[in-house]
């Protein structure tokens, strides 16, 4: 087994993300060591594969993707090293009632360290309702069942987010249970059924059932086994379910509070069903309270939404989220991160109403679940001023019978919302007295004052081309035109900071809130929403950078505060080297999301975030987003 050290393979999954080299002193800053120690994590990362896997280049440092993906094939057994407070962790988490001596000789470890681990790991088993009672050498973990299954949940949960080692991981903490077995297990059941469950729910049924398999030796409290209420479909599915398990698995028996939880996992994290019939969704209080936080979210961010489709989507998903809570120590959406960096509005829109639903029911909503709602959201809204995107135009074609209508009846059905034509019009300068992005011109004069296309009123495929290319042009023109002016009166020389050095993101926060109180653009309460907002999904993106900013819309006026510390601040589980505080009055959200999308796209670029941090001075900063988020529309 070839074993890397945490840092080291997190050096190799920033190599992994990108096509491009990158400086020594760039990714030296991203993890947070000197240059020395970055040199010696690739030669020893060189040295354990036998092959240069990471290359040195005139550029920088880049990984040699074919020797990677050959190494990553050749080799399953990769791992990292176990630090010695996860290791007493896991043998905390099958031996509950121990002592210091038992765990030094079990896990090869001193007292004087042993004893410092279980003093850090006290405040992290108390975050899943457990106690830690360390007295004299009795070493006792003690809690409800379900809260020993959460935070092995939450062990497989960040195991799934490491791309070096994810599978030795896993098998650390499931090791007598293959994640594959379940899975075929589930996939043969509803195969042979005929039923349908979308993958997300399918990957949380097979960690879930894992884990209760694993626990097997710790039957849960009969009270705490949630119930669910099981149609035809569900109940037989879970009986054959058990069946095959106990088949599969006979060496880790079930006892009835853990069947009856099974029973539950099929009803709330399965939901099977007949391929193409619908779910039959009951009005409830719940939904009630739902439609009604919904109605404020909507207002909130003034969008457009097929009402019933979206209100039924969100109130069944909440139904089962109320159940779930209770049920299932384990939660992950693979399209959670994606959606955070593609979608930052609409995940901001998920946020807001987890928030009001949050308050309303009290329902805790996790980053995953949250990925949920954007999704519901992505599918049934628009921003109210969605149209502003499309190509405003000025057709030039002569009168001659129909020739006008068809024309324009080939345009509107072939490039629908993303054409708007103002006007049609017979000569060159009809069209250059017209206030528009484009002309269109069906003869041989073209417009002297806007982008023209020339084409032919028959409207060939080769005419269609040409207008979808000018369309594309067009609308990149415009969105670097709103982009530069966004630049211009979002962000502020006094609010840009250089050569301070924030503990934390905590203190981070505070300092540049500070800032904007003391220059009134924010209220004294602002703090506290962007705290909120921090609870519900740390701001950090790409363990690179953070985009703090408030719940609401609290801001008299819309404004960027820029923080490139001296040093990488700890945000959450991220190291961060660039901080931009959002301060947005709601009269400017319209207009601030077009710039807010192509700003966090932009810094997802390792190449040119790199490049960002070395900026000093404001103009600087401002002539490189300028020049840099235009490209990125």
């Amino acid at each position: 087994m070839i074993l890397f050290s945490e840092r080291q393979a997190l050096l190799l999954q920033l190599l992994s993300e990108v096509d491009h080299a990158t400086t020594g002193s760039d990714l030296a800053a991203l993890l947070g060591v000197s240059s020395r120690t970055l040199r010696y994590d690739i030669s020893r990362i060189n040295g354990v594969t036998k092959i240069e896997i990471v290359e040195a280049t005139s550029k920088g440092y880049r990984i040699n993707r074919p020797l990677y993906n050959d190494f990553l094939a050749r080799n399953s057994q990769l791992a990292t090293q176990l630090d010695h407070h996860e290791r007493i962790l896991l043998y905390l988490l099958s031996t509950p009632s121990t002592d210091v001596y038992d765990i030094m000789r079990d896990c090869f470890l001193s007292e004087s360290v042993t004893r410092a681990a279980l003093q850090r790991l006290r405040a992290q088993v108390e975050l899943h309702q457990l106690e830690l009672q360390v007295k004299g050498s009795s070493v006792h973990l003690s809690g409800a069942e379900i809260s020993f299954r959460r935070l092995l949940g939450d062990l497989v949960h960040n195991a799934m987010d490491v791309v070096v080692g994810q599978r030795e991981k896993i098998s650390r903490y499931l090791p007598d249970v293959n994640l594959s077995d379940v899975s075929d297990v589930l996939a043969s059941l509803t195969r042979e059924r005929d039923l349908e469950i979308d993958d997300i729910r399918m990957d949380n049924a097979v960690v879930n059932l894992a884990i209760c398999l694993q626990r097997n030796c710790f039957p849960i409290d009969s009270e705490a086994a949630p119930s669910a209420v099981l149609n035809p479909v569900t109940s037989e599915f879970s009986e054959a379910l058990l069946g095959t398990l106990g088949s599969r698995f006979p060496e880790r028996p079930l006892s009835s509070p853990d069947e009856e939880y099974v029973r539950a996992l099929v009803g709330v994290a399965l939901d099977p069903h007949a391929e193409g019939t619908a779910q039959e969704t009951m009005r409830t209080s719940v939904s009630d309270v739902t439609g009604r936080c919904l109605d404020e979210t909507i207002s909130h961010f003034n969008l457009q939404v097929e009402r019933e489709k979206l209100y039924e989507s969100v109130s069944g998903h909440v139904e089962r989220l109320a159940l779930q809570t209770r049920a299932l120590p384990y939660f992950r959406n693979t399209l959670q991160e994606s959606l955070r960096s593609r979608s930052p509005f609409l995940y901001d829109v998920a946020v807001y109403l987890a928030d009001r639903l949050s308050r309303a029911l009290g329902i805790t909503f996790s980053d995953d679940e949250i990925g949920l709602l954007a999704i519901y959201l992505g599918l049934y809204s628009r921003p109210v001023n969605a149209d502003d995107h499309a190509v405003s135009a000025v057709v030039i074609c002569p009168r001659y019978q129909t020739l006008r209508d068809w024309l324009l009846a080939g345009l509107v059905e072939h490039f629908g919302n993303r054409l708007q034509i103002v006007d049609l019009v017979s000569t060159k300068e009809e069209a250059d007295e017209q206030d528009c992005d484009l002309v269109i011109s069906t003869t041989d004069e073209s417009s002297r004052t806007h982008p023209c296309v020339q084409i032919s009123a028959l409207l060939s495929d080769l005419d269609f081309s040409a207008v979808d290319a000018a369309l594309l042009r067009a609308a990149k023109a415009k969105s670097r035109a709103r982009i530069a002016e966004s630049v211009r009166r979002f962000l502020d020389p006094e609010l840009f900071f250089t050569g301070v050095a924030p503990k934390g993101s905590d203190e981070a926060i505070g300092f540049m809130c500070d800032a904007l109180e003391e220059k009134g653009i924010v209220p004294p309460e602002f703090r506290d929403s962007v705290l909120l907002r921090e609870t519900y999904s740390p701001t950090a993106f790409a363990r690179r950078f953070a985009v703090p900013h408030a719940m609401d819309f609290l801001a008299h006026r819309t404004k960027v505060a820029v923080l490139i510390p001296d040093s990488p601040i700890g945000w959450e589980s991220a190291d961060i080297s660039l901080v931009l505080m959002l301060a947005i009055n709601g009269d400017d959200y319209d207009d601030f999301i077009h710039f807010y999308q192509p700003l966090i796209s932009l810094l997802y670029d390792s190449r040119l975030y790199s490049e960002i941090r070395k900026v000093r001075t404001f103009e600087e900063f401002m002539n490189f987003l300028d020049n840099e988020l235009s490209e990125t529309e």
